[in-house]
């Protein structure tokens, strides 16, 4: 029997995948676990393994292609295997031979796009209706493939290709496409989030000087960063309710820690994943962490690398930004933002003027989710850690 080829779910906010090429073409043989196709989500591009043998029987959507995940992409079979009842839509069942045979229907008019019980509502799925409302798009002209005629968001295609197209005519530049689109398309969905930024400022001096200390052994290097996802990794241990994300219309807790770091590219960022972070030592994060940022500049990140984020650290420090307002990383309900560290002047316990280092610490959350103080009093961990290098070393 052929196997499905399907485009994969990638995270629990990834709705659709762009095919970027295939790497093997119809008749080819392939074999489980061999590189079939390469494609693009919001969040990287990635390749996709055969999960069966045999042979490339049909590929049923070409590079440049958003096909909507879980949807199937392609078959793979043996030579001569019929396709007919699984690559389309199931047949109907044969009528029992003693019943005699039914007049021919005669045909129905095309269906108008669907509309509710209620006048002037189209029907359709969720999906549908925010990818309509982020394009502007209204659903009353959509032609629906869903049950009872409901739009769905592979119905939208065209009109997101229409939108796209018509405000870079208007602007006078091309259209937005790949990894660009897709973070644009998050973007929106993560600005119509109320999300408001707490900031505090952390006195680093101290660390500053472990930090030092730690790269002198020469043994590892040891960022500001990797200090932050450390401290950040514990603070969600301690208030797991910053370790939640929001799907479906409700709160999902999760009891494992998996810390985003996001990566900037030429164009855009790509947000690799530190699985249970709060379990790896400090050596165990700086490592990973280079890894994985190494992995995403060469666009070679796979599927579990980038998937089961649970909170997003985002680092500006080193353009020289001191305090930022970061974007949530949809669906999860909040994102740490990191600026540079600065060098002031404060007054000592004994009114003495003091060089000290302090660091900007910015975080931005569901306000849908968690209000004010569970969220200040995270931040105040963080803080506490960052200022107290020996506890965020045990």
């Amino acid at each position: 029997m052929a196997y499905p080829v399907i485009m994969p779910k990638t995270g629990m906010a990834m709705e659709e995948g762009t095919i970027l090429r295939w790497l093997k073409r119809e008749g080819d043989a392939v074999r489980k676990g061999e590189m079939l196709l390469e494609i693009e989500t919001d969040k990287t591009s990635m390749e996709v393994e055969a999960e069966a043998d045999g042979l490339l029987l049909r590929v049923l959507h070409q590079a440049g292609e958003v096909v909507p995940v879980t949807q199937t992409i392609a078959w793979i079979g043996q030579s001569g295997e019929p396709l007919s009842e699984t690559a389309g839509p199931a047949a109907a069942p044969a009528a029992p031979a003693s019943a005699a045979p039914a007049p021919a229907a005669p045909a129905a008019a095309p269906a108008p796009a669907a509309r509710s019980a209620v006048a002037g509502k189209v029907a359709a799925t969720p999906a549908a209706k925010r990818r309509a409302a982020e394009l502007g798009e209204p659903l009353a002209g959509v032609s629906g493939t869903g049950p009872f005629g409901a739009v769905r968001l592979r119905d939208l295609a065209g009109a997101g290709e229409r939108a796209t197209k018509g405000a870079a005519a208007g602007a006078g530049g091309r259209p937005l496409a790949g990894l660009r689109r897709t973070i644009a398309d998050k973007m929106i969905r993560s600005w119509q989030v109320p999300s408001p930024t707490l900031i505090t400022r952390a006195d680093v001096t101290e660390l500053a000087e472990t930090r030092r200390v730690l790269n002198a052994q020469g043994d590892f290097e040891v960022s500001f960063n990797d200090l932050v996802v450390k401290a950040a990794a514990a603070a969600l241990r301690e208030h797991l309710l910053l370790n939640s994300t929001f799907e479906d219309g409700r709160l999902v807790r999760h009891e494992e820690v998996n810390v985003g770091v996001a990566v900037a590219l030429e164009d855009g960022l790509v947000v690799p994943v530190l699985h249970r972070a709060d379990t790896l030592s400090l050596r165990q994060i700086a490592e990973a962490t280079r890894e994985l940022a190494a992995l995403a500049r060469e666009r070679r990140l796979t599927r579990e690398q980038v998937s089961g984020g649970t909170f997003t650290v985002s680092n500006l420090g080193m353009y020289g930004v001191t305090a930022f307002t970061p974007l949530l990383n949809v669906p999860e309900c909040a994102i740490l933002g990191v600026g540079a560290v600065e060098e002031v002047l404060r007054f000592d316990e004994r009114r003495q003027v003091v060089g000290r280092q302090v660091l900007e610490l910015c975080l931005t959350h569901d306000h849908r989710l968690v209000d004010g103080a569970p969220a200040a009093l995270f931040l105040q961990s963080v803080r506490r850690l960052l200022e107290n290098p020996l506890a965020l070393l045990m």
